[in-house]
C-alpha cells in the first residue's frame, strides 16, 4: 500500500509536501477540513463538519480537481463515507484522519500542514489538540510522521528508510 500524506491548511503545507514529495513520488491524499488549500487528487476528506462537505466539493469542483474522494466524519450522517468516531481528548481533523488512515490498512502516513501549534484563522489556539495525540501516541507511533511544527518533534520526520 502507499503511504498517504494527510493535508491540513497550515500555511506550512505547501513547503512540507514539497519536502515529503523529495522521499518519494508515489503517495495518496487526505485533505483536512474545508480550508485545506490543496486541489490535486484526493483519495479522502475528513471533517468534524458536515456542513462544510457540499462547500468543499463545490469548491473542488470550480478548479476542476476531483470529486470522487470518501468522506471521513466522526458520526454516520449524510455524505459521509466512512465513520471514525471521535475520542477524547480531541487530536484534531488531523487525529481522526491518521486514526481513519491506520484503519484503511495504511502503514505509513505523513502529516503536511498539521504542525499543531500556533492560532487557527478562528484565534482558537491549535496547541489544545496536543494532548489527543499524546494520550493515544501507542495507538499511531509506528505508523505516523510529520513534516513540521510540535508533530515533527513529537512523532519525529519520516525518513526514506522508514517509508520502506
Amino acid at each position: 500500500m502507499n503511504p498517504i500524506a494527510l493535508i491540513g491548511r497550515a500555511d506550512c503545507w505547501k513547503q512540507d509536501l514539497c519536502e515529503f514529495k523529495k522521499l518519494t513520488d508515489v503517495f495518496d491524499v487526505m485533505t483536512i477540513g474545508l480550508d485545506c488549500p490543496y486541489a490535486g487528487d484526493i483519495q479522502y476528506f475528513v471533517t468534524y463538519h458536515y456542513k462544510d462537505i457540499p462547500e468543499y466539493i463545490a469548491r473542488r469542483k470550480s478548479v476542476e480537481a476531483n470529486i470522487d474522494f470518501l468522506v471521513i466524519g466522526h458520526k454516520n450522517r449524510l455524505g459521509v463515507d466512512i465513520v471514525q468516531p471521535h475520542k477524547e481528548p480531541s487530536g484534531s481533523s488531523s487525529m481522526m484522519g491518521a486514526i481513519a488512515a491506520i484503519n484503511l490498512g495504511y502503514k505509513k502516513i505523513i502529516l503536511c500542514g498539521c504542525p499543531l501549534e500556533g492560532m487557527g484563522v478562528n484565534g482558537l489556539s491549535y496547541n489544545q489538540f496536543q494532548k489527543g495525540w499524546i494520550a493515544r501516541l501507542r495507538e499511531v507511533e509506528d505508523y505516523v510522521r510529520s513534516m513540521s511544527g510540535w508533530t515533527q518533534k513529537f512523532l519525529g520526520s519520516p525518513t526514506i528508510e522508514w517509508l520502506k
